[in-house]
This record gives C-alpha cells, sequence and structure tokens, in this order.
C-alpha cells in the first residue's frame, strides 16, 4: 500500500500539530495515519490515491456512511438561508430535541451540547446536584470521555489496576488531580457481587452509576444476564441515579438505542456520535425531574455552540432517515452476517475466533469465547494477532481500527456487495494472521502482529 503522501503530511504537520490522538502511529497507524482526501458512502480516498472500504466510519457518527445526501442537503441548507449559530433560541431546537425524546424510552427531556465529553460531565453534574451526593461509581474499561472527573481506569496497565476485588482507582492521564480520584468508585464490569458489594458499603453516598449498556470501548462487550437490571435495583433502591453513556450505541444499533434494545431505563443518557450522522453534536437526557433543574438556573448548563442551527438541522435530518421503517433491522443484518463471516474465515484459517456485540457494532476476538470485562478483553489483546488482520485487510483496501479493543462499525451505506468483498479479502489476510499467532511476533499495540 502505497502511503508517501500521506507520510509527508503527517511529517508537515508535525512541525506544528501535536500528534492526533488516535489517528496517530502511536494508536496503531501504520506504516502511517491514512491523511483521508475525501469519503462517499461506505468509502474512503487517502492522499496517495488508495480507496478502502471504510468500517472505522469516524469511530461511530457516520450511521448513514459519508456524506449521506438527505443530511448534507438540510444542512447546506440551513447553513444558506439562516446561518450557522444565533446563540439565540430558534425553531430547530425543540425539532431536534423532539426526535430524539420521541426515541428514546427513558428520555423525556434533552440538552444539547458539542460532543460526548461535555455531555458527559453535565450527567455527572445532575446527578450529584439532584441527589446532593458526590460519589460516582464507574467500571474499568469504559469510556466517558476525556475531563478530570470521569477519565479515571478507562485502559489502566495491569501492573495499575490493583486487585480483582478492589480495584484502583487510576487516572487516565497526567495533569489530572488526585482529589478528584476520591469522588470515584471503581469495579469490574458484568461482576453483580461486587456491585452488591459496592452499594452494600456505600450506597448511602453514591450519587450515581455511570455505564455504557454495551461495552464499545472495549470491542463491544455485551451485559451478562441480569447485571444491568440488579445495577437498575441497586441504583432504585438507594436512591443513586443511573447513567447509561449511548454516546457509542444511541441512534446506532436501533430506534431506542441500547436502553430499549434491553429493556432498561436509566434515569440520564448520554448521546453523541450517530445522533448527527457527522456532525458535532451531542445531548444529555433524561427523566424530567432530573433534566429540569437546569430549567431554572439551579444546575447550571452553558455553551455557545449548543443547539447551534446546523447540527439541529442535522439531527432533524439524520433521524428522519434513521427512523424509515426497518432500517435497523437491515443494518443489523447486514453487519451480524459480517461478524459471522468473519469468524468463519478465521477458522478457516485454523483459528479460533468469536466475535461481540451487535450487528451495527461489533469486534473480532481470536479466542474461543468473547472477554467478559476489560481485564479479560486486556488478556486476550496480549496474545492476539489482530495488528496483522489490520495491516493484511489495509494491504486489501479494508480499513479498520488497528487496536483490537476498537470496533467494526457498519454503515447504512455498506451494501452486500461491499460485505462479500470484505469477506474475501478477509479469508486471503487469515493465513497471515495464522501464521503472526504461530510466530508469537509481538506488534506494536501489545498483541501480536
Amino acid at each position: 500500500m502505497i502511503t508517501t503522501r500521506s507520510q509527508q503530511l503527517f511529517e508537515q504537520a508535525s512541525h506544528s500539530l501535536v500528534g492526533s490522538g488516535t489517528r496517530s502511529p502511536r494508536s496503531g497507524w501504520l506504516p502511517a495515519p491514512v491523511f483521508v482526501r475525501s469519503g462517499e458512502g461506505a468509502w474512503l480516498t487517502d492522499e496517495d490515491g488508495n480507496r478502502f472500504l471504510d468500517y472505522v466510519m469516524g469511530q461511530g457518527p457516520l450511521i448513514l456512511g459519508h456524506r449521506p445526501a438527505p443530511v448534507i442537503a438540510e444542512a447546506t441548507r440551513t447553513l444558506q438561508e439562516r446561518g450557522s449559530l444565533v446563540s439565540l433560541a430558534h425553531d430547530l431546537e425543540g425539532e431536534a430535541a423532539d426526535a430524539i425524546t420521541s426515541r428514546m424510552p427513558a428520555v423525556d427531556l434533552v440538552r444539547f451540547s458539542s460532543s460526548g465529553t461535555e455531555a458527559a460531565m453535565y450527567a455527572l453534574r445532575f446527578a450529584r446536584a439532584f441527589t446532593g451526593r458526590d460519589v460516582v461509581l464507574r467500571f474499568e474499561g469504559h469510556y466517558h470521555g476525556w475531563s478530570d472527573a470521569i477519565h479515571w481506569s478507562a485502559h489502566p496497565s495491569a501492573d495499575s489496576w490493583g486487585p480483582d476485588d478492589a480495584p484502583s482507582v487510576t487516572p487516565g492521564s497526567s495533569g489530572i488531580p488526585a482529589a478528584v480520584g476520591g469522588t470515584l468508585l471503581v469495579a469490574r464490569w458484568n461482576d453483580v457481587g461486587a456491585l452488591e458489594r459496592i452499594f452494600a458499603s456505600h450506597g448511602e453516598r453514591i450519587a450515581a452509576v455511570i455505564t455504557e449498556p454495551i461495552l464499545g470501548n472495549c470491542g463491544g462487550i455485551m451485559p451478562a444476564p441480569g447485571y444491568l437490571e440488579r445495577m437498575r435495583e441497586l441504583t432504585r433502591q438507594t436512591g443513586a441515579l443511573l447513567i447509561f453513556d449511548e454516546v457509542l450505541t444511541g441512534f446506532r444499533i436501533g430506534t431506542g438505542g441500547a436502553q430499549e434494545l434491553l429493556g432498561i431505563d436509566p434515569d440520564l443518557t448520554v448521546m453523541a456520535k450517530a445522533i448527527g450522522a457527522g456532525f458535532p453534536v451531542a445531548a444529555l437526557g433524561g427523566r424530567r425531574e432530573v433534566m429540569e433543574q437546569a430549567a431554572d438556573g439551579r444546575t447550571m448548563h452553558g455553551g455557545t455552540y449548543n443547539s447551534n442551527l446546523l447540527v439541529c438541522a442535522a439531527v432533524i435530518a439524520a433521524c428522519r432517515e434513521t427512523g424509515a421503517d426497518g432500517f435497523y433491522e437491515r443494518l443489523n443484518a447486514r453487519g451480524t452476517r459480517l461478524a459471522d463471516g468473519l469468524v468463519e474465515a478465521a477458522r478457516q484459517a485454523g483459528l479460533e475466533a468469536c466475535w461481540s456485540g451487535v450487528g451495527a457494532l461489533f469486534q473480532l476476538w481470536f479466542s474461543a469465547e468473547p472477554p467478559r470485562d476489560y481485564r479479560e478483553a486486556n488478556a486476550i489483546v496480549a496474545g492476539s494477532p489482530f495488528f496483522t488482520l489490520y495491516r493484511e485487510l489495509r494491504e486489501r483496501g479494508v480499513l479498520i481500527q488497528p487496536p483490537q479493543e476498537g470496533l467494526w462499525l457498519i454503515s447504512a451505506a455498506h451494501g452486500d456487495a461491499d460485505v462479500d468483498r470484505t469477506l474475501e479479502a478477509a479469508a486471503d489476510s487469515m493465513p497471515a494472521v495464522a501464521q503472526a499467532l504461530a510466530e508469537g511476533s509481538v506488534g506494536p499495540m501489545g498483541g501480536l502482529r
């Protein structure tokens, strides 16, 4: 795969731009980051002229694919006729809110923001204000944005995560005050016993439990049967709020997100990514009595760019498209066919394989069973040949996220022919994956290459 122009652009940008996080070589984008020229539907074209079938999908927002015509048309018309920002009241804000509340079962009212990180920060503030408590329970491997308040134990290393029954509260970055850790409790996910012990010891102090209902930031790990139901019971019994972080799952896996799919009603829901189909918009929604704290100023919520004309137009148009009859049934069926086909391709090459998640959001694991939590995933990743799969697929014109804890993300723009092409590329790639596993060669992401 030719990467000359991408490499040149990366070196040129480094003169004034600090490494670009999840898009950098540090995150596995080798031999050079993919510098994109354009996207159309399910395809990307990079600066070297290479075309890729894209399963990164902007890391989640592009539920309709790149440049979805109905959303682009509505946003363009709004921009040309009305502008992008007024920071005053306008009709599109209420219409966009209606589009969300009509679909999410546990959302009575919403407030918009510009990113999932912001919406998660507001969720914590609203929960603490409503309960009058300070402590928040979170789980290893879950990601709720990069703010000091919650970016702890998202991806801790084995030498810092502490005992199985008493995980350490580990900052996710330098520069976070240690004192903030005193407001958090950390547990392993999918462990009912641990959940019950924590509530028995700290239930009266807990303002909220925040969780990804499906662990998308660690490969699409599903909740164990009864686990979220017990979490819902314990929070209700103790007066704590339950926060679902549906930044990844909301408007991606079903009409009403994971809460509808799993049948659990949280008190607050954090949404972003797919609600705008590629435009920078997020929202916090929830029970009326919790959300109304913002109405009279008791709980401050602000932001100059919140609910601007452009993103509200995008939300309305995107919800119209994803709300069409059968949209998610088709999306998930196509994704399931892809995931099942990847497992079969791996097994044909003599590899153990399985997948976790749902059709629109999943990960392939080179193991007999998918992991149940972050620590189990970490153990699989340490010996996984996944980077070889990324590299071999990239050479064949299929782009996925390099880290094993990432996701395959499908869009409405992916057709059956695209799935067929991907499975052909996977079948051709798996012998090299099997060889990497046999040789035990270590890749740049900590697993095998």
